[in-house]
């Protein structure tokens, strides 16, 4: 079951806007230094090269992503008012932006005099976006909504987990702190990635998948199980790898599975569909399943630890599951947000631009296709990395470009018609 949307509870098109057109900067920045480092960027995942490109893309393209919808969601989906969203944004944005950049810097430079700093500012931005989400869903969940916003309530939850991991870690380097480093980054990207991104997806699949993509309704109860299944198995598996536990893999196997059942369901409901043709958004809901399906089967086979393994399955997940999904979502959601603030605005409607033609499908079809063919060379690279890190690199670069310019370009398009639309009211 899914909720209705309340589009009278839309929030000021700046606050979801800012975060939504900066994310695909940080993407073509994580392009250019695995262009510029090639291989040494692949070669293990503990380097700081390789933390570094992780965290310009956790943070500066999925954190900023996910704080810009969540920021547009909660009010319109959950029917949720976000208090104080203006001002949140306006300390969030910024602070999330700066911080990133510090994190980055303080671990290509190797100053760790930037840790410090770094965790102070990303701290700023979290505590205000989880302190406002928190507050919105304390209310009562309204009917259709119940295992979306149980979901939501899961993700903030782990979201706050994993950024007081990571404040922890960055004190660790810093040189203010001792802690057992490897176990608290495993479970540090455990939380960040599968606890709050992939859980976040989840929810917003239940409301999304079947009102764009015409598939029936994920069933209910599937929809109330997943989250707390998914959560319950991640922490025990964190408890199992802080402890050093001998049945932290099988607690590993329960996400994997819980992660499986998501993948195949979600694909089940695509084939499904009752619209003949698959626009852009479907083969991007295609992708991020298929390769969740992917990255977990990777991390079931038996066999060696070899390093590429892990990549591998960093790779699959960060940039198939979790950039596929948010491409995918956000060829819908920025031109919808554009044709509805200017529709509030009484723009003539011979003046105004539907929902599908502020972007093309075709560019939006060329921009998956480069996002996929980035995905399939960094997962080879991850192999070969000194034969394709580089290219690699470059076609993400190419990918984020492409959506940065489609982006960019229809608010820039907004503007120009808000702008003539007023001259001629006046």
């Amino acid at each position: 079951m899914r909720r209705a949307l309340s589009l009278g509870d839309t929030p000021s098109l700046s606050v979801p806007l800012r975060f939504l057109l900066t994310a695909p900067w940080f993407g073509l920045g994580a392009g250019l230094l695995l262009a510029w480092q090639g291989a040494d960027a692949l070669a293990t995942r503990w380097s700081p090269v390789t933390v570094a490109l992780t965290h310009l893309l956790t943070l500066g393209f999925l954190a900023m992503t996910m704080a810009g919808a969540l920021l547009q969601m909660l009010p319109v989906v959950a029917g949720f008012t976000v208090p104080g969203g203006r001002l949140a944004a306006m300390v969030a944005w910024p602070a999330l932006c700066a911080g990133t950049l510090l994190l980055a810097g303080a671990l290509l430079s190797g100053m760790p005099q930037l840790f410090g700093p770094a965790a102070a500012v990303l701290a700023l931005a979290f505590l205000v976006l989880c302190g406002v989400f928190a507050v919105a869903l304390s209310r009562r969940a309204p009917a259709g909504a119940l295992a979306m916003v149980g979901g939501m309530r899961l993700a903030i939850g782990a979201l706050a987990l994993t950024v007081v991991m990571g404040i922890l870690l960055a004190l660790f380097l810093g040189g203010w702190t001792s802690l057992p480093a490897l176990a608290v980054t495993e479970v540090h990207a455990g939380w960040g990635l599968i606890g709050w991104v992939l859980m976040l997806v989840i929810c917003v699949a239940y409301q999304v998948i079947p009102m764009f993509q015409a598939t029936p309704a994920y069933p209910d109860k599937f929809t109330f199980a997943l989250p707390p299944l998914l959560a319950a198995a991640l922490a025990l598996w964190s408890y199992a790898t802080l402890s050093n536990a001998p049945w932290a893999g099988g607690a590993g196997v329960a996400v994997a599975l819980c992660i499986l059942g998501f993948a195949g369901v979600t694909l089940w409901l695509l084939a499904r569909r009752k619209r003949p043709a698959a626009d852009a958004t479907t083969l991007y809901w295609r992708l991020s399943m298929g390769s969740l399906a992917t990255c977990t089967a990777v991390y079931l086979w038996p066999g060696s630890g070899a390093p590429w393994r892990e990549l591998l399955v960093a790779v699959l997940f960060i940039g198939g599951v979790a950039m596929g999904a948010v491409n995918g979502m956000l060829y819908k959601i920025v031109p919808f947000l554009l044709w509805y603030h200017l529709q509030q605005q009484g723009v003539p409607k011979a003046r105004l631009p539907g929902t599908q033609q502020w972007i093309t499908e075709r560019r939006a079809r060329m921009q998956f296709w480069l996002h996929a063919g980035a995905t399939g060379l960094l997962a080879a690279a991850t192999v070969a990395p000194a034969a394709l890190a580089r290219a690699g690199g470059l076609a993400l670069c190419a990918a984020c470009g492409w959506l940065a310019a489609d982006l960019c370009g229809a608010a820039l398009r907004y503007r120009r018609i808000a702008r003539e639309s007023a001259l001629e009211r006046a």
